[in-house]
Order: C-alpha cells, then structure tokens, then sequence
C-alpha cells in the first residue's frame, strides 16, 4: 500500500499507510464541513428505490448530505429528484416525509408546482410584468440523476464520474441481494425504521460491515438467540478463518462475501412455501446457483458514502453533524414470493434491527461510546491494520482478506483521503 496521507491546515496527518487513523476524522467540526464539500456533494448519493414511490403523484423525502430534496414520480411515470426549495423565497416546500399529490404548494406563498415539477401558478400573478416566464421558475432538478436496478441516486455536483463508474464492481454484490427474488425485483414497501446516535456518521458504515469481528462480544446473545429461532447457526464465522470474505472494492465500497463461508441451516423440513420459493428460484437461476444463493447469506455491502445493504434491509446512512447522524432501515421485500417468505424475512429483521431488536442498540450504543472516547487524545491514533500483511489484489481491482480483517476499512479511508484531498 502507498503512504496515503491526508494534510490538514494544521498540518496533521489524519490516515497513513500504516493504518492508523487519527481520531480528528469523528470530531473535527471544520473536517466535517470539508466532508459535505468533498464528499456529499460531489459524489452519486443514494436517494431512494423506485418501488417507494409506485404511482404517479408518490413521492417521499429525502437529504443529499444537509440539502433537502425530494423524490416524486410524476404523472408521465418518470422518477424525478428535485432540490425541496420553492423558487420564490426560498421556503422549504414539501413538510411531509411521504405521500401523494398532484401539486406542491409552498405554505409561505402559495405558489403551486407540478409533481413532474414545473411552475403551475405565482400567486397574485397581476402584480408581476408580463416577462415572467413560469418555465424559467420551475423545481429546480438536482444536477445528475441515474438509477441502478430500481435504486436512485442524484449528485448536486455538475460534472464527475458516471453511475456506472461510481459503482463499479459493487454492481456483482448489488445483483446478488436483488436476485434473491425469483423476479430479480425487490421492494420497500414494509415501512422504515429511523433510529438516531450520537456519533459521526462514518461510525456506520465502518461498524455495521465488520460485524464478524464485534459480533461474537456484542452480539453473542443475539447471534444464539437467531440460531436457536431458526436453525441459522452463524459460529463458525468466529471459529475459523476464511479467505476473501472481507472485501474493499474501488471507490471506497465494501463488502462481507459470504458465499465461501460454511454455514449451518439446520434441519428442519422446509415449509411447503419455501420449497415453492426454492422451485422459483431454481428456474430462474438453475438449481446449482440457486442452492448457493439460498444456503448462505447474501453478501453484505456499503456502497459509499451512505448505502448499506444487512441481512434484511436497506440501510441508509443521513450525517447531521459532526457528532450527531440518523440512520434508516428499510426491509427489503422480494417480489414474486409467497407472502409467507416475505413475512420470515420482515420477522427476522424485526427480531435483529431497530430500536426494539437484539442487534441495533448493541451497536448504537457502542458507537456512541466510540464518540465519546474519542475525546480522550492522549495518543490520538487508532489502528486498522488487522490482516494489513496480508491482503491481495482481487481480480475486480479490489483488495480481499479474512473474515475478520480490516482489509475493506483500509479500502474506505484510502477513497475518503483521495476525495478529501481533490481541488474539486
């Protein structure tokens, strides 16, 4: 690994090749100020899923770093994202988080869009002089929208790489979880989870894709409490060793591979609706794939800087500010199952995710722990060089390790410091 060093105007490394973190990235408010110029909004950031907003007139609300948007279908079909700012003065224009409408009123003013955006009535429009043009003062769209397999993302930056190059080869891993619909379509129509902590927001992607090797001190009781409900015993992660599960990949993504990792389903006999999503699934991708796909978990990914996919759900990471990020679960649904699949996976998430489940106050306590010890600078440094003599080039222009290595944060921080030291 070349020494990647990040230069401050204080002139203090922040992350070298000796992987070591300097302990200003999660407390520094100035840093986090940077990280919204260079990061947030020049980046492709993920905005939402087509399947939230399924008709005409749905839209929900969103944020690219601190700057509000909106996702709406509008009444051609099309998925718009539009900045949530009425042109007039500027006032906030759409209040609530979901919903249907044909028009956006702003609540100041009263002027009235178009959910395909355009500029429907000024207000008390005999007191502008007839050169208005009501399309020069349409919702203005954010500067780049594309989407992959359903899954929306925008950039406020003009120009910068496309889609396609920002994911990369996360696009195998993204396919993999989708795939586990025998219509290659998921949904996310189950609701969504909010849940906020006081930490910075890189504290997410970092702990939610290393849970192999918090998991057995954090979540050792949750880990026996899943296997005993469903059979899915997940020890073996802790016992043994196993090449390339860990996985950093070009343009700070990462991901947990599972698919060579030896796990136990139990023995239980099969409901006749799992054997019907086996069938399906065998048809789709013939019966070797599918048995693959269906006897292990489907790999973890972080696609940077905000999407995770765990287990169960879609993860979204929001920063707020330096110590302070909310974060979304939304329960991912696979479209042509039998409702009995989607209601085991909706179970499992409810058992492990949000506020109430066995895993998630577990690691949102402890990151705000890591917070709050941050404040101690006795040696400033921390140390993510486990399995660093180790790790290798993958074919897909990554870098892999063992199951719990920290080879893919050492992939995360070297992609934050090349943006954080970009002129533009």
């Amino acid at each position: 690994m070349s020494v990647s060093t990040l230069e401050t105007a204080g002139g203090s490394d922040l992350f070298t090749a000796e992987a070591r973190i300097n302990g200003r990235v999660y407390r520094d408010a100035e840093l986090f100020q940077r990280e919204l110029e260079r990061i947030w909004y020049r980046v492709w950031v993920y905005v939402g899923h087509e399947s939230e907003v399924p008709t005409p007139g749905d839209f929900v609300r969103r944020q690219i770093g601190l700057q509000p948007v909106i996702m709406v279908r509008g009444q051609d079909g099309k998925v718009r994202v539009f900045y949530n700012r009425c042109r007039h003065r500027g006032n906030l224009l759409c209040l609530a988080n979901k919903g249907h409408t044909a028009q956006f009123v702003c609540p100041y003013h009263g002027w009235t869009y178009a959910n395909s955006g355009a500029l429907l009535e000024p207000t008390f429009d005999e007191g502008y002089d007839y050169h208005l043009k009501r399309e020069q003062f349409a919702l203005t769209p954010v500067a780049r929208q594309d989407s992959y397999r359903g899954l929306v993302f925008a950039s406020v930056a003009d120009d910068g790489q496309s889609l396609q190059q920002h994911l990369g080869a996360i696009t195998e891993f993204l396919d993999l979880f989708m795939d586990l619909s025998p219509e290659g379509e998921i949904a996310l129509d189950a609701g969504v989870q909010k849940v906020s902590y006081r930490g910075n927001w890189k504290y997410m992607p970092e702990n939610s894709m290393e849970g192999d090797y918090h998991g057995p001190f954090i979540h050792r009781v949750a880990f026996d409490l899943y296997a005993r409900r469903t059979g899915f015993d997940m020890s073996s992660l802790s016992t043994d060793e196993i090449p390339d599960v860990i996985r950093s990949l070009p343009g700070g993504h990462m991901v947990e591979d599972y698919r060579g990792a030896p796990f136990s389903p139990g023995k239980r006999e099969p409901s006749p609706a799992r054997i019907e999503y086996i069938e399906k699934m065998k048809a789709r991708h013939g019966a070797e794939k599918a048995r693959r796909m269906l006897t292990t978990l489907a790999p973890l990914l972080y696609v940077f800087p905000n999407l995770l996919y765990v287990i169960t759900h879609i993860r979204v990471v929001q920063p707020v500010r330096v110590d302070l990020t909310n974060s979304y679960y939304y329960p991912v649904m696979l479209k042509g199952v039998p409702d009995e699949i989607n209601d085991a996976r909706l179970a499992d998430h409810e058992f492990m995710f949000g506020a109430a489940g066995f895993v998630s106050p577990d690691d949102l306590e402890i990151m705000e722990r890591n917070q709050v010890g941050m404040q101690a600078r006795g040696h400033d440094w921390l140390f993510i060089g486990r399995g660093l003599h180790r790790e290798h080039d993958m074919p897909d222009g990554g870098r892999g390790g063992m199951t719990r290595d920290e080879t893919h944060l050492r992939g995360f921080w070297r992609h934050y410091v090349s943006l954080m030291r970009a002129e533009r």
